[in-house]
C-alpha cells in the first residue's frame, strides 16, 4: 500500500504537471460562464471562432466542448451549435420539474419563490440597467408583444424578456438562479397545458405590466419598477389559480 509521503507527492506532480490543450480551453470557456460573458440560454460562437479568439486549433475545441456537454454545462442544439446549459454542472432542472409538475400546490409555490427574486431584480435593473439593457429589454418588448407575431411563441418570448431584466440587474448570480426557476417553471406550465387557459384578456393585461416595468426601469425609478413588477406576478399568480382550479372542478 503507497505511503501517505508517496501519495502526497503523486498529488503535487498531478498538481504540476501541464494541462492539456482541451482542458485549458475548457477551463477558459467556464471562467466565461462564470464572469457573466456567456450565459444560460446563449449560443457559444463556432468551432472555427473559438480557436481563432483562443488560438487553439479545432481539435482543442472541440474536445473541450465535449468535456463540457458531458459534465452538464452545454449542449447541442438541434440544427447545430452548442448552448450554456448551467453554470453548476448539475442538472437540478429534472428534480425540480418533477416536483412540480404533480403538484400543485408546489407549482404555485415556485410561483410565489419567482415573485419575491423578481421584485428584487426589477429594483436593481433599475439601479444598475445601462443605455444598452434598456434598449435590448424594449427590443424584447416590442418582439413579445407584435401582434404579427405567432402565439406558439409566446412563453419563449416571454422567458427572454424577463431574462433581460435579470441581465439588466448586473448580478450573474441572480441570472443564473433565475434561469433555472424559469425553464422549470416553464416545463411544468406546459405540462398541464397551462398557455391553453390564457386569451387576449390575460395577454393585455401581461402587456400593460411589461410596460409599466420596463419604463420604470427605464426612469430608473426602483420603488416603480418593485411595485410593477409585484402588481405583475401577484396578478399572474391570481390568474393560474382561478384558472387552474376551475379545470379541477
Amino acid at each position: 500500500m503507497p505511503s501517505a509521503k508517496t501519495l502526497q507527492a503523486q498529488d503535487d506532480a498531478e498538481t504540476k504537471r501541464p494541462k492539456r490543450i482541451a482542458d485549458q480551453v475548457a477551463d477558459q470557456i467556464l471562467e466565461k460562464i462564470s464572469d457573466g460573458i456567456f450565459l444560460p440560454g446563449d449560443r457559444l460562437p463556432g468551432e472555427r471562432q473559438l480557436a481563432e479568439s483562443m488560438s487553439v486549433s479545432r481539435v482543442s475545441v472541440r474536445a473541450a466542448l465535449q468535456k463540457l456537454k458531458t459534465r452538464g454545462y452545454l449542449r447541442a442544439v438541434q440544427g447545430g451549435g452548442t448552448e450554456i446549459l448551467s453554470s453548476t454542472g448539475i442538472d437540478m432542472d429534472t428534480a425540480m420539474t418533477d416536483l412540480v409538475r404533480d403538484s400543485i400546490s408546489n407549482l404555485r409555490d415556485l410561483q410565489e419563490i419567482r415573485c419575491t427574486l423578481e421584485t428584487w431584480a426589477a429594483r436593481r435593473a433599475a439601479i444598475n440597467a445601462s443605455d444598452e439593457d434598456i434598449k435590448l429589454l424594449r427590443m424584447a418588448y416590442r418582439q413579445a408583444h407584435d401582434p404579427r407575431r405567432a402565439a406558439k411563441y409566446r412563453a419563449d418570448d416571454d422567458h427572454r424578456l424577463h431574462m433581460m431584466i435579470g441581465r439588466a440587474t448586473g448580478s450573474i448570480i441572480y441570472y443564473h438562479v433565475m434561469k433555472m426557476l424559469h425553464d422549470v417553471l416553464q416545463a411544468a406550465l406546459n405540462e398541464i397545458r397551462f398557455n391553453g387557459m390564457v386569451g387576449p384578456t390575460f395577454d393585455r393585461m401581461v402587456q400593460e405590466h411589461h410596460r409599466d416595468i420596463i419604463e420604470a426601469i427605464a426612469a430608473h425609478d426602483p420603488d416603480a419598477a418593485e411595485k410593477a413588477m409585484s402588481n405583475h406576478l401577484q396578478a399572474v399568480i391570481d390568474f393560474f389559480k382561478t384558472a387552474s382550479d376551475k379545470q379541477a372542478t
